[in-house]
């Protein structure tokens, strides 16, 4: 009886430590799988400054689309993890912020920056580590002129919403004059560089002067505007704010003609409530149709809006970037331990029809300039921006 007794002692111990290796065996592999490392983007962006409220906006864009990814397995099973980087819209932080996600090989592609000249500084040194950037709004057009095989984006370039403009106020506004202010940067004077001539093949005359983009006061520029009586006058200027506080002293000085501007200024609380009723009538750009508008769109909006509040003019393209660069990163490498900077560079470069929250399908072309993008004309009405006008991203000025 003892010796039964001490087999059955001796089987069941056998089959003990047979389930304790097996759960360890388990443990193991489940554990080496939750070990994967994160993979990284960076998140690029003017997150304090004058224009922090749109970078913040889209940084918070950004962050869903992560959560969302994560929340479906990461990227193979490896999660992702933002890493921000402020350039306070400024060139020479833009570039410290590009030798910052350099260093960090982890780092395997960009969203933005966010701003032309932040994006023009940076881009030497993203092109020579070979890490891909997609900007959702820099338009600047010799971004993608200057052979950086590492730079995309998702909005139409400034000589197609310049023109756009100008075939706006030429043929729909009938505008015979028109004065034409900008703030010296890439941004705002590239825009008019490019409004200016398609304007003045167009039959229409233009005189022009210049701000800077830390002026506050403007009674010089707006004593000459009023002496010349143009029938609108256009703000080539990157700051929403400043144009609010302008089209305010213009008002104090008895200067009421009608404004227009280009998508950086299509921001409601900046812009609209910023100058408190007084951009009623006031006609902006957009590269991109408002999202609010786009039925794709209305559960990102809705989630991000109950969890940071009204949502500013470049979100939902933050958003769709950040989407973009992950889908990259999924299709780069059946392996996700053998996912890489060169290989994201090249899956991004094969993105042909991306369908997003905007309401067409994505693609870029060999420069990396987005494909099949409109031009939209929006005009402020009862405190909302109202569509009015859409435009395909080529266009030619009758005329020319």
């Amino acid at each position: 009886m003892l010796r039964k007794s001490g087999g059955k002692a001796k089987v069941v111990c056998l089959v003990v430590l047979l389930a304790a290796a097996v759960l360890l065996a388990t443990t193991t592999v489940l554990g080496s799988a939750a070990k994967l490392p994160p993979i990284k983007i960076g998140a690029a962006g003017p997150y304090t400054g004058d224009v922090s409220k749109i970078g913040l906006d889209g940084l918070n864009a950004i962050k869903m689309a992560v959560d969302e990814a994560n929340a479906a397995g990461g990227i193979g099973g490896r999660m992702i993890e933002i890493v921000e980087a402020d350039d306070a819209g400024d060139p020479s932080k833009a570039i410290l912020v590009a030798e910052k996600l350099a260093m960090d090989r982890a780092v395997i592609g960009v969203v933005g920056p966010m701003n032309s000249a932040t994006v023009q500084a940076a881009l030497p040194t993203y092109q020579r580590v070979g890490l891909p950037i997609i900007s959702q709004s820099a338009t600047y057009p010799n971004l993608t002129e200057m052979g950086y095989k590492v730079m995309h984006r998702i909005c139409p370039r400034d000589d197609a919403q310049g023109p756009a403009s100008a075939r706006f106020i030429a043929e729909a506004l009938q505008a015979k004059t028109v004065y034409i202010i900008d703030d010296k940067t890439t941004y705002g004077q590239g825009l008019s560089d490019q409004v200016e001539p398609a304007l003045k093949a167009a039959g229409v005359e233009v005189l022009r002067g210049q701000i800077a983009i830390e002026d506050r006061d403007f009674s010089p520029i707006l004593t000459r505007v009023k002496a010349s009586a143009p029938d609108l006058v256009y703000l080539g200027l990157a700051n929403p704010a400043q144009a609010a506080s302008l089209i305010k002293q213009a008002a104090g000085l008895g200067l009421q003609p009608t404004f227009m501007g280009g998508d950086g200024l299509k921001e409601k609380d900046q812009l609209i409530t910023g100058a408190a009723g007084l951009a009623e009538g006031m006609y902006v750009t957009s590269i991109g149709k408002d999202i609010r508008e786009v039925p794709e769109a209305q559960e990102f909006i809705e989630k991000f809006e109950s969890k940071y509040g009204a949502m500013s003019v470049f979100g939902g393209q933050s958003y769709e970037v950040a989407n973009i660069l992950i889908d990259a990163a999924r299709r780069a490498a059946s392996d996700p331990m053998k996912i890489t900077r060169a290989n994201v560079q090249e899956a991004l470069g094969k993105t042909s029809s991306y369908t997003g929250i905007l309401g067409f399908p994505i693609g870029f072309d060999g420069k990396g300039d987005v494909v099949g993008a409109s031009i939209f004309v929006y005009q402020v009405k009862d405190g909302n921006f109202l569509l009015v006008e859409e435009y395909p991203a080529t266009i030619t000025i009758s005329g020319q």
